[in-house]
């Protein structure tokens, strides 16, 4: 469970869950029913439970008591994250994710006010970073090299997945352009039919869930890796080669390393993710409507999927490539 994540570990954390506000309840409850309030929402909760619990190890380290901390405290937290390094990169945190962490603090003492647990979210009128939310650092492939990666995913020796699985993979990620954790979620329980259709019920972020249908192909290699494990329905859709449900790193590993099979430049920036920008792309320039690829995607707008198609269209139609043409350097 998340909430046990963050209340129980690590132990130098235990003095300051423990701690009573003035209602009475610990500070260990009272981030467990912060978290409670995102029960639609497993990405968000997951997110800012990890957020939470590095801002409550700050804490620690710092000997504050984090309901009697004011506004100059959390500033020096933002102010020292500005600083800080991602343990998992190696770089620089992105503004984004400053801002979001930030986000985190502040939502948690909101919830805390509104509990009637401390006077005030002293992090209310903090510093946060600021950034293009119009830009986006996601790289994707084209639609050749995404019929590359799946041309060579069926035969691609894998350490600790089947090539089934591997294949599976790929097309759930490319062709239904799902996201990362919805695939490492689905159930075999999860398929079904519909309209004469195989679908699989997709559970998505903020509650949301989509029946999307499986075409012909996917379908396919749905049945395959379900038939090579001989699985149940009360298991996962995919698995490892010792029946263990697929990980995000592991989903993250074969993506890079299927990029530079099918020879995309720089495959160390191909993510999960960039499949889905993929899958919009190759869908719009096939005609499909806005609205469909948003409803497909499970975007809370239509400015979220109009993001993707911009990241797209303004490398394609940047004036760059008609000055080098003009200018006689353009590529044969």
């Amino acid at each position: 469970m998340i909430i046990v994540d963050v209340v129980s570990s690590p132990a130098s954390r235990t003095g300051t869950l423990a701690a009573t506000a003035s209602t009475g309840h610990s500070v260990g409850s009272l981030v467990a029913a912060w978290l409670g309030s995102f029960s639609e929402s497993g990405h968000t909760r997951s997110a800012y439970s990890r957020d939470l619990g590095e801002y409550l190890d700050w804490c620690v380290r710092r000997g504050l008591d984090p309901l009697s901390v004011r506004l100059p405290e959390v500033q020096m937290y933002g102010a020292e994250l500005a600083a800080a390094t991602n343990p998992r990169t190696g770089k620089e945190f992105a503004a984004s994710t400053r801002a979001r962490k930030m986000a985190a603090v502040s939502s948690w003492y909101t919830f805390l006010v509104r509990a009637g647990a401390t006077d005030a979210n002293p992090a209310r009128d903090a510093a946060r970073p600021r950034y293009d939310r119009g830009h986006s650092p996601t790289t994707s492939v084209t639609e050749g090299q995404a019929g590359a990666m799946l041309a060579s995913a069926g035969g691609s020796e894998h350490r600790t997945l089947e090539p089934s699985a591997v294949a599976l993979t790929l097309a759930l990620l490319i062709d239904l352009g799902i996201r990362v954790s919805e695939l490492c979620a689905a159930e075999v329980a999860d398929l079904g039919q519909r309209d004469g259709m195989r679908v699989l019920t997709v559970r998505m972020k903020g509650g949301k869930v989509r029946t999307r249908p499986l075409p012909a192909p996917v379908a396919s290699l749905v049945d395959a890796h379900l038939t090579e494990r001989d699985a149940g329905r009360d298991e996962p859709l995919v698995t490892t080669r010792v029946g263990a449900r697929i990980s995000r790193h592991q989903v993250s590993r074969l993506v890079q390393r299927a990029a530079a099979q099918a020879g995309v430049e720089m495959p160390q920036t191909i993510t999960p993710h960039s499949m889905r920008h993929t899958f919009n792309t190759i869908a719009r320039q096939r005609g499909a409507a806005l609205e469909d690829r948003r409803d497909a995607l499970g975007h809370s707008s239509a400015a979220i999927t109009q993001l993707y198609d911009h990241v797209a269209l303004s490398l394609t139609g940047d004036p760059a490539h008609l000055v080098a043409a003009a200018t006689g350097r353009a590529s044969d």
